[in-house]
């Protein structure tokens, strides 16, 4: 797909003719709103507040609740936790789970858990969703510390933000990036160029269990169409 794709047109070109993913598609697929305010994100670096925090890492502790250490530790894949603008949500994630697991000495999370705890657990979870699967860098488990800015506002800010249309504009960026002679790795929500090819290529599509097509009363028939 990366190899019939066009950076001049933003088109896969097939013998038949030119098809391409619209926003349509990825409002459908994924059920990212296509509404709202759009999604701009800041990478200036927050003042530095406190004597012994960088500006990134007192920011990422307002947000989590944790500090990563900028020197002398690295998360399971070998990365520093935060490094050149950039956090590890795979240190990022271990450091929560060890807060709520009772081996380590952490309390469960639970529904009689505080609202703050509550809160900071779904951000990361939308922090790794967004850096991890519709905002994706080739490194995997590196994420901007730009959309932190983002997810430390209200939850109203974020629900209202055209998600759908910034995930389509990078997917575009990251065909256009993939497409050159020399480049051989691709980021960006490449999940989303699988799905709509199964959707619109049915030779390549693997095939569907008949009890589990997409019918009125399917289970998962409130969720994205992506899902099954």
């Amino acid at each position: 797909m990366v190899e019939r794709w066009r950076k001049e047109t933003h088109c896969f070109n097939f013998r038949e003719g030119e098809c391409t993913i619209t926003l349509k598609d990825i409002a459908i697929l994924t059920d990212l709103p296509i509404d709202g305010d759009v999604v701009c994100v800041d990478s200036t670096a927050p003042p530095k507040v406190v004597a012994n925090m960088s500006g990134w890492q007192h920011f990422i502790w307002t947000v989590t609740g944790l500090c990563p250490p900028e020197k002398g530790d690295h998360d399971a894949d070998g990365n520093p936790p935060l490094s050149k603008g950039q956090v590890s949500i795979t240190w990022l994630t271990a450091e929560i789970g060890r807060k709520h697991n009772p081996e380590f000495g952490g309390i469960p999370l639970t529904e009689e858990s505080s609202e703050r705890d509550k809160d900071i657990y779904a951000r990361i979870y939308i922090l790794g969703m967004i850096g991890g699967v519709f905002f994706p860098k080739k490194s995997n488990n590196l994420i901007s510390n730009s959309w932190l800015k983002i997810i430390l506002g209200s939850w109203d800010d974020m629900v209202n933000l055209r998600w759908a249309s910034a995930c389509l504009a990078q997917l575009y960026r990251s065909l256009c990036n993939a497409s050159a002679r020399a480049v051989k790795e691709i980021d960006g929500a490449i999940f989303i160029v699988q799905f709509w090819a199964w959707e619109h290529l049915p030779w390549i599509a693997p095939k569907v269990d008949p009890d589990k097509e997409w019918v009125p009363d399917h289970p998962l028939r409130h969720e994205a169409y992506g899902c099954r």
